[in-house]
C-alpha cells in the first residue's frame, strides 16, 4: 500500500444510475441462465464461459480508462488492476476455446491458470500501489491489525478450500503448487483490501466496489478449489460461476465512482465507524467456524490452532498498544492543555502577566477592598513614540526593547507587586500593599530614562503613567471602571506632553471619546466609500498556492493616514460600526466576485475582521447573507476573523451567531491566539474552522525555543481539533523553515507580501504560487 500523505479523499460519489441497471440487468440474465437452466446444456455452457469472458474485459477495460483519466499513484494502481482483467480475460478464452471448441474439458493446470493467476498479481499490485492519507500513525498497530486479519483469513480459507486443496492427491508436483497458489494468493489480496479499507483512502466507493468484486473472486474461486479436491466438480457446476461473473462487474463498476478531480491536500476527518471495525469482520467469522468445530465434536487441525492462536495474540497486542497509547495521549493532552493555560495567562514574549491575569488581579483587590478595605492602585503604563522605534529598528529590534522595558520596571517594582504587558507598548502595575502610587510611577518614569543599547545604538524611550487609587474608606468602585479611569489618566499625561504621569481627577476624558471632529470625518467616509481595503494573501506550504486572503481597512484623511487602531475605536463608541461593517463587506464581496468571474477563483476565500461589538450583534447574519446574495456568492467564498476577547465578552451571543454564519458556509477564524485566554472548553464550543497565531508568537519563533514550544504546541492543537492553523506575521525565511519544519500549513506575513491593493494582488494571484521566494528576498532575510 502506498503512503501519499496528503491525498483529499473528499466527499464519496455516487454511481451512475444508468450503467448499474444496465449491468445488473445483464447479471441477472446470466444468473437466472446459470441457476436454472439445465446443467448439461450446450447453451448455459456458452453463457456460462461467455458470460465471464465478457465480464473480465469490461472490467479490464473500464480499468484501464480509469488508469488513463487519474495520475500518479492512482494511476499505477489502476492499470495494474486493469492488466490484471486482462489476464484472467485471456485465461477464460483459453478455457472458453477447450469447452467450446474443442469439445473437451480444459487440462489442469495449463496456460488458461496462467491468465487467471495473472490477475490475482495484478490485482496485488493494484492495491499494493492505491495511495492513504494516513501515513504518519502507528506502523506497530498497523503490523498487529495485518497479522491478525492474515490469520484470520488463513483459518477462514484453509477451513475452506486451501486446507482440501493440500489433502488432496495432485497428479503432478506443478499441479499442486498452481492449486495451492489460488487460494494464497487469494489470501494476500484479500488482506490487503480489509487493511485498506480500513484506513482513510480517496475514492472510498470505488475501492469499497473492487473489494467486493475480489472478495466474490475468491469466493468462486475457493469454492471451484473444494469441489475439484472432492471430486465433485464437473461442466455442469454452473453456480461457481456467479461469483466471477459478479465480481468482474463489481470491478467494471468501480471506476465509474472515481473523482479524477481529486488533489493532494491533508486530510483531517476521520474514518467511518464501518471502516475501523472492518478488520474485526474475519476475526469474527474465524471465531465462529472454530465455535462450531467445537459445539459439533470437531476438533480444530493443528494449522487451524496455530492461526487461532497468532489472530488472538495478535488482537490483545493490538488493544495493549492501544490502551497504552490512549493513557500516553491523555497525559500529553493534559499537560499540554497545563502549558497552554500557563501561557495564556502570561506573555510569550516578556513573561509577564498577560491582560487576563492582571483583571483576574484586579477583581482580587476590589474583593479584599470590599472585605477588608484593602487599599489599591492601578498605573497604566505606555511607551511614547514606540511605533518609530520599531519603524526603524524592525519587530525583532522593538521586541527586543520590550524585553528590556520589562525587566527594567519589574526592577523597579517589589516582590509583591503585579506588573503585566497588556498588549503592544502597554504595561500595567497592580499595588495592593498601600504604598505611594504616585511615588511608584515616578520610578517607573525615572526607570526608562537611562538610554537602552538597542543593536550596538543607544536608544532612548519614555514612557506615559497614568494613575489612580482606591483609598481603604473609599467605595469599592466596578473593574472596568477602575481600568478605564487609570486609561484615562495615562492618555492624559500623554496629551499633556508625554514622558509624565497623571492621577485620575473627575472630568477626565480620553482624546478619541472627546474627538468628534474625528467621528464627524469618519462618518463622511463611511458615507462617500473613502474606507479602502488592501489585501494580504494568505499562502499555503509547502506550494506557495494563494489559497485565502485577508482585508484590512485603510483611511486616509487630508492626506493623513488613519490606522484602524484610531478610528475602528471611534466607530464603536459613536455608533458608526454597523454602517462601516456593512461597507467594508459590501467593498469585498464586490471583489472577491470580480476574482471569481475573471480569474476562476471560486476556492478564494477572502476574510475580514469583525470587532468585537460586531461579533455579538445578531443582524449580522442576515447583513452577511444579503451581502453574498447580492454578489451572487456563497458562504464558502467568505471568511470572518474574530478576536478571542470579542467571544469571551459575551460567550452565549457569539456561539448563537457564529453558529448562524457557519451554517451558512462562512469560514470562521480565530484571530491572534494566544495573546488572550483560550481555553479548550471554549475552542470545543465556539463553531471554528481555524485558528490564526499572533505575530507574537511567531517573531522568534527561529530563535527562542519557547515561542517554538509554544507554536508547536499550537500545531498539533489545532490538528487534535481538525482546526485549519496559520502563521501570522513571518517576516524572515528563518521563520517560513522552522514552520514549515513544524507542520505548519499556511502562513501569512510581509516576507510573502504585503497587504496590496486589489489590481496588485490580481497579478499576484495570476501567477499561482508564491514560492520559492526570490533571491533579493532570501538575501534581505
Amino acid at each position: 500500500m502506498s503512503t501519499a500523505e496528503g491525498v483529499r479523499s473528499g466527499p464519496a460519489r455516487a454511481l451512475p444510475l444508468a450503467p448499474v441497471l444496465v449491468v445488473g440487468v445483464l447479471l441477472g440474465l446470466v444468473s437466472s441462465v446459470l441457476l436454472l437452466g439445465p446443467g448439461a446444456s450446450f447453451a448455459v455452457l456458452v453463457v456460462d464461459d461467455l458470460g465471464q469472458l465478457v465480464a473480465a474485459a469490461f472490467a479490464a477495460g473500464t480499468t484501464g480508462w480509469c488508469a488513463w483519466r487519474t495520475r500518479d499513484r492512482r494511476r499505477r494502481a489502476w492499470g495494474s488492476l486493469s492488466a490484471g482483467c486482462g489476464a484472467w480475460a485471456l485465461g477464460q478464452a483459453v478455457w472458453s476455446w477447450y469447452e467450446l471448441v474443442v469439445g473437451r474439458d480444459t487440462p489442469f493446470p495449463s496456460i488458461a491458470d496462467v491468465g487467471f493467476l495473472g490477475f490475482a498479481a495484478g490485482a496485488t499490485a493494484a492495491l499494493l500501489h492505491y495511495p492513504v492519507v494516513d501515513a504518519r500513525g502507528d506502523g506497530r498497530r498497523r503490523v498487529l491489525d495485518g497479522l491478525a486479519v492474515t490469520a484470520a483469513l488463513g483459518l477462514i480459507s484453509w477451513s475452506t478450500a486451501l486446507g482440501a486443496v493440500v489433502r488432496s492427491e495432485a497428479e503432478t508436483v506443478l499441479a499442486a503448487v498452481v492449486a495451492i497458489a489460488y487460494p494464497a494468493t487469494d489470501l494476500v489480496a484479500l488482506v490487503l483490501v480489509v487493511l485498506l479499507l480500513s484506513r482513510r483512502v480517496p475514492d472510498r466507493v470505488a475501492l469499497s466496489l473492487v473489494g467486493c468484486g475480489i472478495s466474490a473472486i475468491a469466493l468462486s474461486d475457493s469454492a471451484f478449489l473444494w469441489l475439484t479436491a472432492s471430486g465433485s466438480y464437473s461442466s455442469e457446476s454452473h453456480a461457481v460461476s456467479l461469483g466471477w461473473c459478479a465480481g468482474f462487474a463489481l470491478l467494471g463498476l468501480a471506476p465509474l465512482a472515481v473523482d479524477r478531480r481529486t488533489v493532494v491536500r491533508e486530510e483531517t476527518r476521520g474514518l467511518p465507524a464501518a471502516a475501523s471495525a472492518l478488520p474485526y469482520v474475519p476475526l469474527t467469522i474465524a471465531a465462529g467456524i472454530i465455535g462450531v468445530q467445537l459445539v459439533t465434536g470437531r476438533s480444530p487441525d493443528l494449522v487451524e490452532v496455530v492461526l487461532a492462536g497468532v489472530a488472538l495474540a495478535a488482537v490483545l497486542l493490538r488493544q495493549y498498544a492501544t490502551v497504552r497509547d490512549n493513557g500516553r495521549l491523555l497525559a500529553e493532552l493534559a499537560e499540554r492543555e497545563a502549558e497552554l493555560r500557563h501561557l495564556a495567562f502570561h506573555d510569550g514574549l516578556t513573561g509577564l502577566a498577560n491582560r487576563a491575569l492582571f483583571r483576574d488581579r484586579v477583581g482580587h483587590a476590589l474583593e479584599l477592598h470590599r472585605r477588608g478595605r484593602r487599599p489599591l492602585a492601578v498605573l497604566f503604563c505606555d511607551l511614547d513614540d514606540f511605533k518609530v522605534i520599531n519603524d526603524t529598528n524592525g519587530h525583532a529590534g522593538g521586541d527586543a526593547l520590550l524585553v528590556r522595558v520589562a525587566e527594567r520596571l519589574r526592577g523597579a517594582l517589589r516582590a509583591g507587586d503585579t506588573l503585566a504587558r497588556l498588549g503592544g507598548d502597554e504595561f500595567a502595575v497592580l499595588l495592593e500593599d498601600g504604598s505611594d502610587p504616585l511615588g511608584v510611577a515616578q520610578k517607573l518614569v525615572e526607570a526608562l530614562r537611562s538610554p537602552f543599547a538597542l543593536l550596538g545604538v543607544p536608544t532612548s524611550v519614555q514612557v506615559s503613567v497614568g494613575v489612580t487609587a482606591v483609598a481603604a474608606d473609599a467605595p469599592t468602585p466596578p473593574a472596568d471602571e477602575l481600568l478605564a479611569q487609570a486609561d484615562t489618566a495615562m492618555y492624559a499625561a500623554k496629551r499633556a506632553g508625554k514622558d509624565a504621569l497623571r492621577f485620575f481627577e473627575p472630568g477626565m476624558a480620553l482624546a478619541e471619546v472627546a474627538d468628534s471632529d474625528l467621528a464627524r470625518a469618519l462618518e463622511q467616509a463611511v458615507h462617500d466609500g473613502d474606507i479602502a481595503l488592501v489585501y494580504q494573501p494568505i499562502v499555503a506550504l509547502p506550494g506557495g498556492e494563494v489559497t485565502g486572503v485577508e482585508a484590512l481597512a485603510r483611511w486616509t484623511r487630508d492626506g493623513v493616514v488613519v490606522p484602524p487602531s484610531t478610528f475602528i475605536p471611534v466607530a464603536e463608541r459613536t455608533g458608526l460600526i454597523e454602517p462601516l461593517t456593512a461597507a467594508l463587506l459590501d467593498v469585498l464581496c464586490a471583489q472577491t466576485a470580480r476574482w471569481c468571474r475573471e480569474l476562476g477563483r471560486q476556492d478564494l476565500r477572502v476574510g475580514l475582521n469583525l470587532s468585537p461589538s460586531t461579533v455579538v450583534d445578531r443582524d449580522l447574519p442576515r447583513l452577511v447573507a444579503t451581502t453574498l446574495a447580492r454578489h451572487g456568492l456563497t458562504g464558502r467564498s467568505l471568511g470572518l476573523e474574530v478576536t478571542e476577547s470579542a467571544l469571551l465578552s459575551d460567550p452565549q451571543a457569539a456561539r448563537v451567531v457564529c453558529r448562524e454564519l457557519r451554517e451558512m458556509g462562512v469560514h470562521l477564524a480565530l484571530d491572534d491566539f494566544g495573546v488572550g485566554y483560550s481555553s479548550l472548553a471554549h475552542l470545543h464550543a465556539l463553531p471554528l474552522d481555524s485558528l490564526k497565531v499572533d505575530r507574537a508568537f511567531v517573531d522568534l519563533v527561529d530563535l527562542d525555543e519557547d515561542q517554538r514550544r509554544f507554536t508547536r504546541a499550537v500545531l498539533r492543537l489545532g490538528e487534535d481539533l481538525g482546526l485549519e492553523v496559520v502563521a501570522e506575521g513571518v517576516e524572515r525565511p528563518q521563520q517560513l523553515n522552522v514552520l514549515q519544519e513544524m507542520g505548519c500549513r499556511r502562513v501569512q506575513g510581509f516576507l510573502l507580501s504585503r497587504p496590496l491593493p486589489a489590481e496588485q494582488l490580481t497579478v499576484l494571484l495570476r501567477r499561482g504560487s508564491l514560492l520559492p521566494l526570490p533571491a533579493a528576498t532570501l538575501a534581505a532575510g
